[in-house]
């Protein structure tokens, strides 16, 4: 007995002990995953830390000065045997906040957390002198903790019913500009961090007025910046800060005309249903011409024909926000950034959860009826192959076609058939051998827009085995347009790649994206619905 009671103590004990996730300390604004180009913890920055048993059941908020211990939990922070202690700020069982001291220096080191006298595991963590994170109203992604000043004492949140104006001064908040002088534990000194810092808007460069600490918060920074002149109008402008040659993730704002209470995003009806409360769907056809040569020889070409279905129920906010679906104003990009590979299962993050969804999706046919469509349900959407080629051998589905229909609920009551209008994608002089595309210099693209009246699309896709995560890079080309360039502050957001098969990949796509034959409907499963033609053309290419 005195044996089993020895054995259930020690797991006990065992049970007790905290762990911290491997990969699991972020930037607290940002949470771009361990690995990527942003993902180091700044000097006198805000992390989080991942975990279990990391803290007190109840979560527990600190205030100035800071502490080295708080809630019975302590960080320490060691670097070729010098021990530095970090400044929790948020205390519970999951989740620590804590503020990265400005003394630590940059390069490797080891983070271990103490809770009630009982050591955690010890992980590797990347440290930097800057890499700017900006806060999101969710999650690192989307609308951004961005403030719009129209006095000292009236400073709203900026949102799509309250967007900024060309001119304009706003704050953006985020955390790792950079080091300060000042103790990292008491309310922040005001002043420009010695690091330099700039801000682009709508792609254009931004007027900083201010690039430091906040007086109200250790660790948080504020930047104050003009709003260009040149900005474009839209209600998800991508914002994004280069400190010290470090780029923050991009969040975004809505901006429009002087005087104008909500956004717009004339000619895409995609914005208008983002921004409609209420039940919906998306229907997305697409098809997307690839050829693949990275590590084939000869090179594979592709053709394939799909489906992606959302029946919904959107909730009422002024902060909605659809990484599928809020592309950015013509002549501008997005990036978004998460962990694990979202290709194939639409993870991207912003995307409503599962439980908005029905499920499962209402009977859906395509090719006049002829063709009834299984579906495979992924996290956030729901997928299924029309058809596909590989090197002209014709799989035995039916590819999009003119003339065709797609029917949604075929004898049911909710029967609505839709008149399909397929896409032709651009013209593109894809290479024969492989793209390789610098992350540090612009990338210039040419192409013919596949329908004049429509915009073309950019997309930079890279997934990277090492560390789970995936980069997505949206560009938006106006109608017409036959030039596209990407700025380097853009893919300096992208993991590298390698000409190696270890579940890493990378492709480049160029695809018209149909807004403008988009068909809208409406029946009693979504009071707002539309079908999306696209067509892409895409390559293998190996980021470096």
């Amino acid at each position: 007995m005195r044996v089993v009671l020895l054995v259930l103590s020690a797991s006990v004990l065992l049970a007790q002990q905290p762990i911290l996730y491997n990969r699991g300390t972020v930037n607290a604004a940002s949470s771009a995953p361990f690995g990527l180009p942003n993902a180091p913890i700044a000097r006198g920055s805000v992390f989080t830390v991942y975990g279990e048993n990391l803290g007190p059941a109840q979560y527990q908020t600190a205030s100035a000065p800071l502490a080295t211990t708080f809630g019975g939990v302590s960080l320490s922070v060691t670097q070729i045997g010098v021990v530095t202690q970090a400044f929790p700020l948020f205390v519970s069982a999951g989740q620590i906040n804590a503020v990265m001291p400005s003394s630590v220096t940059a390069g490797l080191a080891t983070l271990r957390l103490t809770y009630q006298n009982t050591r955690s595991n010890a992980i590797t963590i990347q440290i930097a002198d800057s890499a700017p994170g900006l806060f999101a109203v969710a999650g690192g992604a989307g609308p951004g903790s961005i403030q719009n000043y129209v006095s000292a004492t009236s400073l709203p949140i900026n949102s799509l019913v309250t967007p900024t104006a060309p001119g304009q001064i706003v704050e953006i908040w985020g955390t790792g500009l950079g080091p300060v002088t000042f103790p990292d534990n008491v309310a922040p000194t005001p002043g420009n961090v010695s690091t330099p810092v700039t801000v682009t808007i709508g792609g254009q460069a931004a007027t900083v007025l201010y690039s430091g600490r906040s007086p109200c918060c250790a660790g948080v920074d504020q930047i104050n910046a003009y709003v260009p002149a040149n900005a474009p109008l839209g209600c998800w402008v991508p914002v994004s800060v280069n400190a010290g040659g470090a780029v923050s993730n991009v969040t975004t704002m809505a901006i429009a005309a002087a005087g104008t209470n909500s956004c717009d995003d004339p000619g895409n009806p995609l914005s208008k249903l983002v921004r409609t409360p209420g039940t919906q769907a998306f229907i997305h056809l697409e098809r997307v011409d690839t050829v693949e040569n990275v590590s084939t020889s000869p090179a594979i070409l592709k053709t394939l024909d799909k489906l992606y279905s959302r029946f919904y129920t959107r909730p009422n906010s002024p902060y909605s926000f659809d990484p599928y679906m809020s592309y950015p104003p013509p002549g501008t990009c997005l990036v978004n950034q998460t962990s694990g590979d979202s290709y194939y299962d639409k993870s991207l993050r912003g995307a409503l959860p599962a439980s908005a969804s029905l499920n499962p999706q209402p009977n859906q046919t395509y090719n006049n009826g002829t063709q009834p469509l299984p579906f495979s349900p992924s996290s956030y959407y729901f997928s299924s192959t029309l058809g596909g080629m590989v090197n002209s051998n014709v799989m035995a589905m039916n590819l999009l076609g003119a003339n065709g229909t797609f029917t949604i609920d075929p004898a049911g009551p909710n029967q609505t058939v839709i008149p399909l209008n397929p896409e032709p994608p651009p013209a593109w002089s894809r290479p024969s051998e492989i793209i390789v595309v610098p992350r540090n210099a612009p990338l210039a693209l040419a192409f013919t827009p596949g329908d004049p009246a429509a915009p073309t699309a950019i997309l930079l896709y890279a997934y990277a085995a090492a560390t789970n995560s995936t980069v997505e890079v949206q560009c938006l080309a106006a109608p017409g347009a036959s030039t596209f360039t990407i700025s380097a502050d853009t893919l300096a957001n992208l993991p590298p790649s390698y000409l190696i098969l270890d579940g890493s990949y990378a492709n480049l796509f160029i695809g018209t994206l149909g807004v403008d034959n988009a068909a809208t409907f409406a029946n009693g499963l979504a009071a707002n619905g539309i079908l999306l033609n696209s067509s892409w053309l895409a390559q293998s290419v190996v980021l470096q």
